[in-house]
């Protein structure tokens, strides 16, 4: 019965923090959904842009290899299928809430999202340009550099995201202290191969901007 009036009480409590006036179209008979929902958002999410994203796109500079290419593309494409994951629980969570679109997290969560599907393309396309005619393309600085910046504002979106579903204290606390120890590793990692790749490395400009290692 504890069980029960606690579970109770968290529903209520999600409904409570959401809560809209009457004519928002809250599907109530989904509530007891969201926070199995809500859960399984936040862990894609955040494993997704806190680590696999980031180790993606750093191992491609790390791994002296001519296969980090495609380990690279490994890496983010799964990350990539998580990141789907997590946007159609977070769908069906802002569905059941009638928070869709409606708040800062769910619209800059989209927008990143779009973003970041048309990432693996501009990679590809630009991969096999420079295969075919051995000289980089347009395409390379824009699909390393908005990936950068996806990544971050991913993270801090995340954040966002806490603040929306109300969580606790310790909760914000950890994702504050994960997050923000990967996210500086990450900017000082690309700080350090920007001074790097402006003392002219003939490496770092093939593996930076033409997706291989010669």
């Amino acid at each position: 019965m504890d069980s029960k009036l606690t579970h109770t009480a968290y529903l209520y409590s999600f409904l409570a923090v959401f809560a809209k006036p009457a004519s928002a179209t809250i599907l109530y008979q989904d509530l007891h959904l969201v926070p199995s929902y809500a859960k399984a958002h936040g862990i894609l999410m955040s494993v997704t842009f806190i680590l696999i994203f980031p180790l993606g796109a750093t191992v491609l500079r790390l791994v002296k290899s001519k296969h980090a290419v495609w380990i690279h593309a490994g890496i983010q494409l799964t990350g990539w299928a998580l990141m789907l994951g997590g946007l159609a629980t977070g769908l069906r969570v802002g569905k059941i809430l009638d928070r869709l679109h409606n708040n800062a997290h769910t619209v800059f969560g989209t927008v990143i999202v779009v973003l970041m599907l048309i990432q693996p393309f501009l990679g590809a396309i630009h991969h096999w340009v420079y295969i075919r005619k051995k000289t980089r393309t347009a395409l390379a600085p824009v699909h390393v550099w908005m990936g950068r910046v996806l990544i971050i504002l991913g993270i801090v979106n995340g954040g966002l995201g806490l603040r929306l579903a109300d969580n606790t204290h310790g909760g914000k606390i950890a994702y504050g202290v994960v997050a923000g120890v990967c996210g500086t590793m990450y900017l000082a990692w690309v700080v350090y191969r920007l001074k790097w790749t402006r003392k002219g490395s003939k490496e770092v400009e093939n593996v930076e901007l033409q997706g291989t290692v010669e």
